[in-house]
């Protein structure tokens, strides 16, 4: 077992004896789904929201969450992978809660961004470099997301 698996079992305190019970490991492995999921859409909301009640000072909180939620996901995402389970093989991912938080994430950036740079919100120049950086990075993103469907299909066509 690598360092990664190690760490996060710690910080899971995945050992305790607590989860020997499979009801209880069970139970409590879906009440932690719920919570991880409160915290994402409470810390997403927050996120979206604070840059414009909190001025600047609300846009730092914001950009704080908005690290934290992703360094968190990813080492969640990082985990099942490490054991095996692919998320993006397993589930859908085009579903409507998906495209919400998109949105919501999106909204929360924006709102970082014209609060801690205030003028370029105005140069059109800076809106132009934006939005063509934007649908590059999604089309990337978009692209990565079809390749990796496409080669875990295949993996799971040669398996049968």
């Amino acid at each position: 077992m690598n360092a990664f698996m190690k760490t996060l079992r710690f910080v899971g305190d995945l050992d305790d004896e607590f989860y020997d019970d499979e009801r209880q490991r069970d139970v409590w492995n879906e009440a932690s789904a719920i919570g991880f999921q409160l915290f994402l859409w409470t810390a997403l909301i927050a996120a979206a929201v604070l840059p414009w009640v909190g001025g600047r000072t609300g846009a730092f909180v914001a950009l704080g969450l908005l690290i934290a939620l992703s360094a968190i996901t990813t080492l969640t995402t990082g985990y099942s992978w490490a054991r095996g389970v692919n998320l993006y093989t397993a589930s859908k991912i085009g579903r409507m809660r998906g495209f919400v938080s998109a949105l919501i994430i999106l909204i929360g950036y924006f709102g970082v961004w014209v609060k801690l740079h205030p003028g370029l919100s105005t140069d059109v120049s800076s809106w132009a470099g934006g939005l063509v950086g934007g649908l590059l990075g999604g089309g990337a993103v978009a692209a990565g997301i079809w390749y990796l469907r496409r080669r875990n299909a295949k993996f799971e066509n040669e398996e049968i």
